[in-house]
């Protein structure tokens, strides 16, 4: 069974992203908001405040933002 989950972008500014995150079928879901400058270095060491799958969420999303420039509106995690 694959692992599928769903992001959004609900809030940015020039500090901070947050993203609601949802793993279809299952009961994970939920918001993470995090300061943008900071979040290599978070998302780099195992921090017990951010759930699994909204790490996974934050890092695609910085992906895309890296090579963009832009944060993306939805965010989409498959594997």
């Amino acid at each position: 069974m694959g692992i599928l989950i769903e992001g959004t972008k609900v809030y940015e500014d020039d500090q901070t992203v947050t993203y609601s995150f949802l793993s279809p079928g299952t009961d994970r879901s939920g918001e993470v908001s995090i300061t943008k400058s900071d979040i290599r270095s978070r998302l780099s060491t195992l921090h017990a405040d951010i759930d699994p799958a909204a790490a996974k969420i934050l890092m695609k999303a910085y992906r895309v933002a890296s090579a963009t420039g832009a944060w993306p509106d939805t965010v989409t995690y498959a594997a």
